[in-house]
């Protein structure tokens, strides 16, 4: 049974999503020791990691694993990644990149996934683990541990990103696949059919991506404008 968007289940997990996000940045700020931030943190980015390869051992159990679709390749992939280095490292780089991949990116597998299967598959928890869980970790690394974006945040996180664009085409162009869409168009139709035929289309993603950083930068212009 496909999962269904808007559904009752699709809203608690939105509302889980949000209230972790919220409650957990909020206990480490006002109430936790240095030590149980940390602890938080660090459970974070394991869990990210530890989904990870649930979901190798569960592609490769049920004769699905492929190189050409299963390399830690796709943009999430990379997504959680960074994100669980900026946990357990408390890097402010690696935080910043998180937060704007992450919140730029990967939430859009929170409001509308595109998942086959619905609950209790275990597809279904690794999916949402995935992607809620790195919203979760994307914010608590910053308003948690505090490691907010700095001035030049978002040309750093811009740079940054086109090692993953020239990795994935270069992956894609190798190996036949199509990680990150850098070869073609999903083939099922989405929003990316508006954007031109390649590589046109990737130019718009990557102006797109640097307006919605620009947003996402807004909450922290002011504080770092006057440091």
């Amino acid at each position: 049974m496909r999962f269904e968007h808007w559904s009752p289940l699709h809203f608690v997990i939105l509302f889980l999503t949000f209230f972790l996000s919220a409650a957990l940045p909020f206990y480490a700020r006002r109430s936790a020791s240095l030590k149980t931030r940390n602890y938080i943190g660090f459970s974070l980015g394991a869990v990210l990691i530890l989904n990870y390869i649930v979901y190798i051992i569960y592609r490769a159990n049920s004769g699905f694993w492929h190189w050409r679709y299963d390399l830690p390749m796709e943009f999430c992939n990379w997504s959680a990644i960074v994100t669980s280095l900026a946990l357990f490292s408390r890097n402010r780089t690696l935080a910043e990149l998180s937060y704007f991949w992450v919140m730029a990116g990967s939430f859009q597998g929170v409001l509308t996934p595109d998942l086959s299967v619905g609950f209790p598959h275990i597809y279904f928890f690794i999916f949402f683990i995935a992607h809620s869980g790195l919203v979760i970790s994307a914010l608590y690394a910053v308003f948690g541990l505090g490691l907010i974006p700095r001035k030049g945040a978002i040309l750093r996180s811009v740079l940054y990103s086109q090692i993953y664009v020239l990795a994935a085409m270069s992956v894609d162009f190798l190996l036949d696949a199509n990680y990150g869409y850098m070869r073609y168009k999903p083939t099922s139709g989405s929003a990316l059919d508006f954007l031109g035929p390649w590589p046109i289309y990737i130019l718009w993603m990557e102006a797109i991506g640097i307006v919605l950083f620009t947003l996402l930068y807004l909450p922290f212009w002011r504080r770092n404008r006057e440091n």
